[in-house]
């Protein structure tokens, strides 16, 4: 193909009309080059936004390390007959909408099967309006869970919980069966690896008793401690 053919079939591509004659104008000629230029960086521009929201939406957050006995200073009621499930969320994160969507789900699997509690962290200087959020509500109307208000996020440490959405699952005797998140990615709601493992922990009893070693996913959503988090609202970030 000649250079002249090239030219055209660019100047095609980017719907500009090619000049007319041998004869156009240079005029004509930097103009059509300058748009081909423009029109390459805005696709070089939109093409790495989009890898990079496609690499942020995988991107895990911090992973804590629960402990695999079920403190004993904790504030929830554990339950000596069915499995308790506690969930750490940042009251501003929007990608936790998506971890308590998945949490209703897995409460309608489950039924009554499990013991459930969300936990949301107020940061000591902030007032407690700052934590009755829209997932706030969500969350309080799921049936069988209760929402706590977590006071200097005092449980999220005492359960050492670093990322919103960070769930964990202790079976009846206080034993840590599962840690990590209940998405599959950042904000997106759906079939995902933590939700399949809780309800099989949850309703397969020999599940329980066979759990070795601790099953634990990816977190996704913003932090619980970073201090740009503790003030106002948040953007999701790893």
């Amino acid at each position: 193909m000649s250079l002249e053919s090239l030219w055209r079939a660019m100047l095609t591509l980017l719907c500009i009309p090619p000049a007319a004659g041998a004869g156009a104008s240079d005029r004509s000629a930097k103009s059509s080059f300058r748009t081909i230029i423009a029109a390459l960086i805005w696709l070089g521009v939109t093409v790495t936004a989009t890898l990079l929201m496609v690499a942020y939406a995988n991107a895990p957050g911090q992973s804590g390390s629960p402990p695999m006995i079920w403190p004993k200073s904790s504030q929830v009621p554990r339950d000596a007959d069915h499995p308790t499930l506690v969930m750490f969320v940042h009251p501003h994160c929007p990608c936790s909408k998506a971890s308590i969507s998945e949490l209703s789900l897995l409460m309608t699997y489950c039924q009554e099967q499990i013991n459930a509690h969300v936990f949301f962290l107020k940061p000591a200087k902030m007032v407690r309006d700052w934590v009755l959020t829209a997932s706030w509500r969500e969350a309080a109307a799921i049936p069988h869970v209760t929402v706590h208000c977590d006071e200097a996020g005092h449980e999220a440490q005492l359960f050492h919980a670093e990322t919103s959405g960070d769930t964990v699952l202790y079976d009846a005797k206080g034993n840590l069966l599962f840690h990590g998140g209940i998405t599959i990615s950042r904000g997106h709601s759906g079939d995902n690896p933590g939700r399949s493992a809780l309800q099989t922990l949850v309703l397969d009893q020999s599940a329980q008793q066979t759990q070795t070693p601790v099953l634990q996913t990816p977190v996704f959503g913003c932090s619980l401690f970073e201090a740009e988090c503790q003030k106002g609202s948040v953007k999701c970030k790893q």
